[in-house]
Formats: C-alpha cells, sequence, structure tokens
C-alpha cells in the first residue's frame, strides 16, 4: 500500500527545539486526529504518525477506521495491537455525531435512545483503548420547539452519558459549535449554562477554538469562565470559520500558546485538522502542520 515517505515531497519533519523567547508547549501535549485520513486506511494514518514522531492520538470513530452503531462495534484488540505496533496511545475518543443520524439532542425519543446508545458504545470503546476522556457536545434542536425543550432535551442526555462515563473511568468534555452547527450550546453564555445546569463531576469544557473564534470569544474568556474545569483543546488556525492546519488561517498561534502558558494549561491541543480540502493529502498538511508547531516545542 501507499506509504507516507511517498506523499507528495514532503520528507519526515526533524526534531527542533523550543526557544528564542517564544512560548512554548510539550510534545506530549500536542494530539493528532484521524479524521482527514478518513480516505485512507487506519494503517496508513498510524503509519504516518509514527513516522511524525507523535504519541498521543484522539481517536475519531468514523467508520472508515472503526466501526461503531448503537448496537455494538468491531474488535477492540486487532486496532489495540496496530496501536502497539506503531507505540501510539488514545487519549481521548470522539464519537461522530450531528452530521449523522446519532445527536446529542435528538428530538423523538426513539431514535434519543439509540443514540443514547450509541454514545454508551462509544465511551466504551475508549475505555478499552485505553482513553479517559471523550468528546461530547449539546447535539440540536428543531428550530420550531421551544429553547428551553431543546435545551432541556439535551442536558437530560448529557448527564445520563456522564453518569454511565463515570462507570467507566472517563471524562466527558463539552465543546461549544458554531451557530450554524447547533442551536443549543453555540458561545460561552450557552455553554456556561449548560455545564452549570448538567452539574456533574464527570462532565467538564473544552475549547474548539474554531467554534470560539466564530462566536468572536478568546481563549481568555474561557479561562476566566471555567478555570479549571477547562480541560481539553481543539487547537487550529482559524479563519475563524475553517479547521485549518497551522499557517493557512489567521489565528496568532504565539498569542494562544502565550496565554495558554499564561493560565497553565497544561491539557491536550488536539489537531482536528477537518477541512475537506485537506482529506487528499493529509500526512502533507500534518508535516507542515508540525513543522509550524515544533517551533514552540519545549
Amino acid at each position: 500500500s501507499k506509504r507516507c515517505t511517498e506523499t507528495k515531497s514532503l520528507p519526515c519533519i526533524k526534531r527542533m527545539e523550543g526557544g528564542n523567547g517564544l512560548p512554548t508547549i510539550k510534545r506530549e501535549q500536542i494530539v493528532s486526529m484521524n479524521q482527514h485520513y478518513r480516505r485512507f486506511s487506519l494503517d496508513y494514518y498510524l503509519e504516518c504518525q509514527e513516522k511524525l514522531g507523535v504519541e498521543n492520538i484522539e481517536f475519531w470513530l468514523g467508520a472508515s477506521h472503526f466501526y461503531v452503531d448503537s448496537k455494538g462495534y468491531e474488535a477492540i484488540q486487532p486496532v489495540r495491537k496496530k496501536l502497539q505496533d506503531h507505540h501510539i496511545k488514545v487519549v481521548s475518543v470522539t464519537t461522530p455525531s450531528c452530521a449523522y443520524q446519532y445527536q446529542y439532542a435528538s428530538q423523538e425519543k426513539e431514535i434519543l435512545e439509540e443514540s443514547f446508545r450509541y454514545f454508551c458504545n462509544g465511551l466504551r470503546v475508549g475505555a478499552e483503548l485505553g482513553a479517559d476522556r471523550a468528546v461530547v457536545n449539546s447535539g440540536w434542536g428543531y428550530w420550531n420547539e421551544s429553547e428551553d425543550d431543546r435545551f432541556r432535551r439535551s442536558q437530560e442526555n448529557l448527564y445520563r452519558i456522564a453518569e454511565y462515563a463515570q462507570t467507566l473511568g472517563i471524562t466527558c468534555m463539552m465543546e461549544s459549535m458554531r451557530n450554524d452547527e447547533t442551536n443549543i450550546v453555540y458561545d460561552i453564555h450557552s455553554a456556561k449554562r449548560m455545564f452549570d445546569a448538567v452539574n456533574h463531576p464527570n462532565l467538564k469544557v473544552m475549547v474548539d477554538n474554531i467554534a470560539t473564534g466564530n462566536a468572536g470569544e478568546t481563549l481568555e474568556d474561557w479561562f476566566e469562565t471555567f478555570g479549571t474545569d477547562l480541560v481539553h483543546m481543539h487547537f487550529l488556525d482559524g479563519d475563524p470559520y475553517l479547521h485549518n492546519v497551522w499557517g493557512d488561517g489567521n489565528t496568532s498561534l504565539e498569542q494562544q500558546l502565550e496565554t495558554i502558558n499564561r493560565y497553565h494549561f497544561d491539557g491536550y491541543l488536539v489537531q482536528e485538522i477537518a477541512d475537506e480540502k485537506y482529506f487528499c493529502n493529509p500526512y502533507y498538511a500534518d508535516v507542515k502542520n508540525m513543522r509550524i508547531l515544533e517551533k514552540f516545542m519545549g
């Protein structure tokens, strides 16, 4: 099969040391995600990450790499062996939602129950692969129902999911989304309302800096609002709308990292490279991204 060293003309990256007065991050904080490799095999993705020196990944449980639905999921052991063979650890999981038949605030009761079982299966996959955290969101409601109805349905379902996550030793991390993706949690105010309403020790908060940037919010806003309950990030170069690799958007990486350092955030910075322009050559995108990030690695 095609190997990552044959992808375009970029060589494997060289190790660089942080310094020169720049804010720094630890290499292990940089977490890869497999979503933009959806047109390639899981084997190819893992091979490329090993070449890049990636140690930790957030496993996107999309069907091209791993199959999960409301009734069950594929065998874990073959995937676990592939991860071990490539010296890669799953630190978190994302179970696809919202654009698919499953979502966190499904309007019909039977579909909501199917969705609940699906997300619980995603949590079980994460636990079996050694992850201690999982990304969740509010889902979305009908525009022609009351705001309170859709909020309450999402709140109740997130509480149930957090309860189940607690039995597995997993922390759920709620992200906001753009307001064209959801009408429930789409900015810092609706995120705070939901976080307070769910009020469960296994539900924390994360930043997706594409969603927060699109809402006109800063990392300072989120740190000041949530403090140590902000435990995870999807950390990309937005414009601010698209999930770009660093260097392809207009977000100041240095300014973002200065803020992260100032608030002593040592959580994971997941590279959720999700724009379709990267799907045909994901390794090239990863190398470009890592070349920029490595300038800040201490």
